[in-house]
């Protein structure tokens, strides 16, 4: 393995003197057994709340959003157009760019001195960690920002590896879309430059084509920075609003321990091997470091479990060269039968509780049960709310439905009224949650009858003189859902107009 300088290598030559050949045959598999699975469950259940709100967005197309930069929208877009609105068609991109993780981590193993059982252990890995599985089936942020993860994380260990600072160019070209996927990125560009400093790596840092490729990223998330500018720097309320939410003690004290559960119970020691491999290795100690950076931060901050996630695929990489010198030390050598049979133990016991592989019958009918994985359950009854919403709107004389306004507490609900209510009559739906705020209450007419759905009876008596219960949300099957048990109101005798209602309407979170 070469840790000086060598001769300029591209990312994609795959062919690189003095590395292992590529175990391409193990390593294509396992990806093209990993989309095969996201695609078979792909079309069960339906679309998730945050899929639903995706597709509102990608009819405002902008620079930004409240909760995200534009990546995802406009991938929402582009299905659309190229699929039509379908489920899978939503998903194919969200399940190749987890595959396309799955490859990266193979090459990282690579870039590390792996031969072919260190590169296909390596990919398994990633491919059966629950975190992945249940990314890579959804359109989210997430999923392409455990792709971008890998990219940047790949670049740089053949930049370490070869000391071929043109590389710099494209992990600033990775990093600025990554960034206008998910502001984590930032995260892990900070974790880099702190690796290489303490991995004494940091003269890489002053060569121009390190500040080339910072000027790239820049140039590249720029538009999503003038946006968030000009929106009185959404994004940022935002963060604040998810950590006062979401932070404190217990998200401090729970978020190392979440790991295994994000990375896989049965993938701890491998990691845990793969990290002590990075720190010992030339090229992989500033990866080791960054990742030992990162889980310091993330703790303290109390972030969200899976915010480290995109880190674990270099981890694999590591672990695979570890089990494979592990293998060969053995007397006589051993045999992949023992890990194989290991990772995809762990995979099916994760892919019930991360891919919607059962009836809808058997998910949770209780909340704490339901909290295990929201997602799935995320995933059910949209059709039938806006049914129910549709039905009340049904009870209402003719010409109080024509100018009818519906109004939701959540983007999920605003979404799914959206998507689903042109059928039965119903108009676009407004909402005061995330970027709905933003585009405004456009077309709702003032004193006329609303369908209030997931917002507090006082609320909505500052706006209205009569608000009237017209009902519950119910799921199918009594199916735990965040919408479950939320009220229908009938809200008349319109106090104060939508403009002026609006600033008070606003809510992130």
């Amino acid at each position: 393995m070469t840790t000086g300088l060598a001769a300029p290598t591209t990312p994609v030559d795959v062919e690189a003197p003095g590395l292992p050949p590529l175990a391409r045959g193990p390593v294509l598999g396992i990806a093209a057994a990993f989309v095969f699975l996201e695609l078979a469950v792909a079309a069960r259940y339906g679309f998730h709340r945050d899929e639903l709100y995706f597709l509102a967005c990608a009819r405002h197309m902008a620079w930004g959003y409240v909760d995200q930069p534009p990546f995802v929208p406009a991938v929402a877009w582009l299905a659309t157009h190229v699929f039509g609105t379908t489920v899978v068609g939503l998903r194919l991109l969200p399940a190749l760019s987890g595959a396309a993780a799955v490859v990266l981590t193979a090459l990282m193993a690579r870039e590390l001195g792996g031969g072919r059982q260190a590169q296909s252990l390596a990919a398994l890995a990633a491919a059966t960690s629950p975190q992945v599985l249940a990314a890579s089936h959804l359109l989210s942020t997430t999923a392409f920002d455990l792709f971008f993860w890998a990219v940047i994380t790949f670049v740089l260990l053949r930049l370490l590896r070869t000391a071929d600072v043109r590389l710099w160019l494209v992990l600033g070209a990775a990093a600025g879309v990554g960034l206008l996927n998910k502001l984590n990125v930032a995260f892990l560009l900070a974790a880099v430059v702190f690796g290489l400093l303490v991995g004494r790596r940091g003269r890489l840092l002053l060569s121009p084509w390190a500040a080339a490729g910072a000027g790239v990223t820049l140039l590249l998330w720029a538009p999503n920075i003038v946006w968030n500018a000009q929106h009185d720097w959404a994004a940022v309320a935002m963060l604040r609003s998810l950590h006062h939410e979401n932070g404190g003690l217990g998200a401090v004290i729970g978020f190392i321990p979440s790991q295994a559960l994000v990375v896989g119970p049965v993938l701890i020691v491998f990691w845990l091997a793969g990290l002590r491999r990075l720190l010992r290795s030339g090229p992989g100690r500033p990866l080791g470091l960054a990742y030992l950076f990162l889980l310091v931060l993330f703790t303290l901050s109390g972030a969200k479990a899976y915010y480290l996630a995109g880190m674990y695929f270099a981890l694999f990489a590591g672990g695979g060269v570890w089990a494979e010198d592990r293998l060969a030390h053995k007397q006589p050598p051993g045999r992949l039968r023992g890990w194989v049979a290991l990772m995809v133990a762990g995979a099916l016991v994760a892919i019930p509780l991360t891919l919607p592989v059962l009836p809808e019958s058997l998910l949770p009918k209780g909340s704490w049960e339901g909290n295990i994985n929201k997602d799935l359950s995320a995933t059910v009854g949209w059709p039938r709310f806006v049914q129910q919403v549709a039905r009340v709107a049904g009870t209402l004389p003719p010409d109080q439905r024509a100018d009818l306004v519906v109004f939701a507490g959540d983007y999920g609900a605003a979404g799914a009224v959206d998507l689903y209510g042109a059928r039965y009559g119903l108009p676009h739906a407004i909402s005061g949650h995330n970027s709905y705020w933003w585009w405004g209450p456009a077309g709702a007419k003032d004193g006329a009858t609303t369908i209030a759905v997931d917002l507090p009876r006082s609320y909505l008596l500052t706006i209205f003189s009569q608000v009237t219960p017209a009902g519950t949300v119910t799921s199918p099957g009594g199916v735990w859902t965040e919408e479950r048990g939320d009220p229908i109101w009938i809200c008349r005798g319109q106090k104060v107009t939508w403009p002026a209602a609006w600033p008070a309407a606003r809510y992130y979170g």
